[in-house]
């Protein structure tokens, strides 16, 4: 409960568990939404940060946390124009038994250009093959790297996979294109907590 423990106004969009043959474990890999925007951000980074000390709510959470997490890595996230806001994908019963975190980096400044153009091609094609986009986001604080998620069921993921080897067209298409603006790429595959918005049990 992030509002009673830290007057946070956030809204767990997802969390999964990344698999271990496609990247680190053990990992989570969690997705929240500030609800209120940029006022909301300000009350966050002053409560769980600035003034922490302060927070007992907070401290007590922090306390039971370190006795199962050894660290992290955050990114401050602006979804892209027109992409699938995650929150509202999950409300509407977008279900998936994996989750795709793919991180990509591209030319200095690309990134909203990479996004449209994603969204415009590659999108349909992946949700033609059952893979859908459920959030896509600039990564703030740097010019250099985007966010993509995706959810589906293994098996439409594996056909992914075995069209990418295979060299099917539409794959090959996007994957020379997107070297228009990207650098480098990376996914790792996960699977959703059990009661988290994507878990097909939710």
């Amino acid at each position: 409960d992030p509002a009673a423990v830290a007057d946070r106004g956030l809204r767990l969009a997802g969390t999964w568990e990344v698999v271990g043959t496609t990247g680190r474990w053990p990992e989570v890999v969690n997705l929240w939404e500030v609800v209120d925007g940029w006022d909301g951000w300000t009350r966050l980074a002053r409560r769980t940060n600035l003034t922490k000390a302060s927070n007992a709510e907070l401290a007590g959470w922090w306390d039971e946390a370190y006795r199962h997490r050894t660290g992290g890595t955050d990114r401050l996230l602006a979804s892209a124009p027109g992409a699938p806001d995650p929150t509202a994908e999950a409300a509407a019963g977008r279900r998936g038994e994996v989750a795709v975190h793919e991180r990509t980096v591209v030319r200095p400044g690309a990134g909203p250009d990479y996004l449209a153009a994603l969204l415009e091609e590659w999108a349909p094609a992946a949700a033609a093959r059952g893979v859908h986009l459920v959030g896509a986001f600039e990564v703030l604080m740097t010019d250099v790297e985007v966010i993509t998620t995706w959810v589906a069921d293994l098996d439409a993921h594996t056909d992914l996979l075995r069209a990418t080897v295979d060299g099917d067209d539409d794959v090959v298409t996007w994957a020379q294109r997107r070297r228009e603006w990207c650098t480098a790429w990376r996914e790792e595959l996960m699977t959703p907590g059990p009661g988290s918005p994507f878990h097909p049990g939710t």
